[in-house]
């Protein structure tokens, strides 16, 4: 029923949230792969402040042995969905984050929040089972942020 349908929701968010190891499809994998690939570019240039292509390619493609083109692709896609600033260098491009890594984090709460909410209880019941059995400790953080009990 759509109880189940929630459920599998819910699952397929925290796979988002958590590093968490869930069977999922080749294709589904490569998503995945996609956004923590964006996700790392941010992090080398949120440590760096502003990085040019070249940097960002040696220093998280060249470990991955990701060709300089698929760097390139990622930087872009970031400037488009507005995470990122270019400006022009030298001899490249500079890329500059265009938030906080703690607003980053903010703004990805809230998304979360915003399809737990259209989830409805059965979702929220169903997300909240999940996070306590990943990490009890989360559950109660968020309890005392509610100023529940124990």
């Amino acid at each position: 029923g759509g109880g189940n349908d929630a459920t599998h929701r819910i699952l397929l968010l925290l796979q988002h949230v958590v590093e968490y190891d869930i069977p999922v499809t080749e294709r589904r994998k490569q998503r995945a792969a996609a956004g923590d690939l964006e996700l790392e570019v941010l992090n080398a240039l949120w440590d760096a402040g502003s990085l040019s292509t070249p940097d960002v390619h040696a220093r998280v493609g060249v470990p991955r042995e990701l060709a300089y083109t698929t760097i390139l692709t990622v930087l872009q896609r970031l400037t488009k969905k507005g995470l990122v600033t270019r400006g022009d260098g030298r001899r490249s491009h500079v890329y500059t984050p265009a938030m906080s890594r703690d607003d980053y984090e903010r703004e990805r709460a809230r998304v979360i929040a915003g399809t737990l909410i259209e989830l409805g209880e059965v979702g929220v019941a169903a997300f909240l089972a999940e996070a306590d059995r990943l990490d009890p400790e989360v559950l109660r953080g968020l309890r005392r942020k509610l100023g529940g009990t124990e």
